[in-house]
């Protein structure tokens, strides 16, 4: 019990991951063990057993040699927003200046570490047993248990942290690896940044997206000369060069959004980052940019089928953002927006017309404003709907992905129908041409089993 009041004083007492005290899970683990020192009417412990037991049951574990409760102390460690992993991730500023209490912290969160769940139900069950008012059948606690990981619930960051939690986790001690936590924040970042390589912009903050869209360049067939524009301002951007913000404008369904997503997958371990930000938001860049400003990554910000109606002025925030603004826009920031609207902003006939009574007297000025927009992004890269042979090679490379066999006569065919019955030929419409085609294959396979 003395090891448990000085583990309660030991978490008590961080300076740097101070934050970590109001993490459900270590409170249940405080409150746990208090229990054990000191049982009373508002802490027994086999209520504050299975407040414990509840909250890690929902935590997930990766790792088979560490318990739940270890496995969430070092994610913990890993995710914790405080001056030290601020500063690691943040390339202005020196985390030198934090090493030495971070050094201490690590040190009693090592405490806490090494008093793993087995001992905890060991203790449990003999506290238990000096209650007599306990009866004596819920001594027999459940041992703890996690989630299993699965590709649904990690992403690639996550993956990435294994092995350096492994080597914490056998560790003597975990003050000599304040460094290479240093390194990891810097690598990684900490918090939502530290967690995921995508990310919505919602209620004036950003949320980690924990399933970002798969697909890759080898996934999307067609336009190569067109994406290869792409790429190389993508590259440029990610090796500290000077690049351009690009508009990919282009029919619906041309791959544009498949395109910039396929960035992130392709260059996330590479330090790129995607964050999607709607149209509507577009007068909060100012706070999005802040969040950004002086991170190691370099984060793309994409808005999706970006367009205004004439009675729109949301384009005079974006356009500021873009170009002549007076916040200047971190090196480590640019826009990608798809639209399929050339000029972004609906023009009418009315805007055109001479001024009559009670319209802008300098009416083409208001034009030329809206017009503007589009000339504000360095590069616009075109996706035209494809002629039919770049369309059928589109269907027949999906085809060969989803490894259907079909007469190419055949397929061919189909394809054409398909196109004509529902949306046009485009790339969008080829996959969903295949859909179709795959689920008629698993209906088929799966009829033939149930007869057999």
């Amino acid at each position: 019990m003395d090891k448990f009041k000085t583990i309660i004083h030991a978490i008590d007492s961080l300076a740097i991951y101070r934050s970590l005290l109001s993490d459900p899970v270590l409170s249940c683990y405080l409150d746990h063990l208090k229990a054990l020192v000191e049982p009373s009417e508002a802490l027994n412990p086999a209520v504050t057993y299975s407040k414990l037991y509840y909250q890690l049951a929902q935590t997930v574990n990766p790792m088979e040699s560490v318990d739940p409760w270890q496995n969430h102390l070092l994610d913990l460690l890993l995710d914790d927003v405080n001056p030290f992993s601020k500063a690691a991730y943040n390339r202005e500023l020196d985390h030198r200046v934090y090493l030495e209490a971070v050094r201490r912290d690590l040190e009693l969160l090592h405490l806490a570490f090494e008093t793993g769940l087995s001992i905890i139900l060991e203790a449990t069950q003999e506290s238990l047993k000096k209650l007599p008012e306990f009866p004596r059948h819920l001594v027999a606690l459940p041992r703890w248990v996690a989630l299993a990981p699965s590709v649904q619930n990690t992403t690639p960051v996550l993956n990435e942290r294994i092995p350096l939690k492994y080597a914490l986790a056998s560790a003597k001690n975990w003050d000599k690896h304040a460094e290479k936590l240093a390194e990891y924040y810097a690598a990684y970042g900490c918090g939502v940044f530290g967690r995921y390589i995508a990310f919505k912009w919602e209620n004036h903050s950003l949320r980690g997206v924990s399933r970002p869209d798969p697909i890759t360049f080898s996934d999307l067939i067609g336009y190569t000369d067109t994406r290869a524009e792409i790429i190389d301002n993508t590259k440029k951007f990610i090796n500290g060069a000077p690049a351009n913000n690009i508009l990919l404008y282009g029919d619906r369904g041309t791959g544009k959004s498949s395109t910039v997503k396929a960035l992130l997958n392709e260059y996330w371990s590479r330090g790129l980052r995607l964050i999607e930000v709607g149209k509507k938001q577009l007068a909060n860049f100012p706070a999005i940019i802040g969040e950004l400003n002086g991170r190691k990554h370099r984060f793309i910000l994409f808005v999706d089928d970006l367009s205004f109606e004439e009675h729109e002025t949301g384009y005079k925030d974006l356009k500021a953002l873009l170009e002549g603004g007076l916040e200047e826009k971190p090196e480590n920031v640019l826009i990608y927006a798809t639209s399929n609207r050339r000029h972004l902003v609906r023009e009418t006939f009315a805007d055109r017309e001479a001024n009559l009574s009670g319209q802008e007297i300098h009416a083409m000025d208001s034009v030329q404003e809206k017009l503007s927009l589009a000339d504000r992004f360095g590069i616009t890269v075109i996706f035209p709907n494809p002629d039919q042979e770049l369309f059928l090679e589109i269907v027949q490379g999906l085809a060969r992905q989803r490894n259907l066999r079909l007469d190419p006569q055949d397929l061919r065919r189909r394809a054409l129908q398909w196109a004509s019955w529902h949306n046009g030929r485009s790339p969008r419409s080829a996959r969903q041409f295949i859909d179709h085609l795959t689920g008629e294959k698993l209906l088929a396979e799966s009829s033939l089993q149930v007869n057999h």
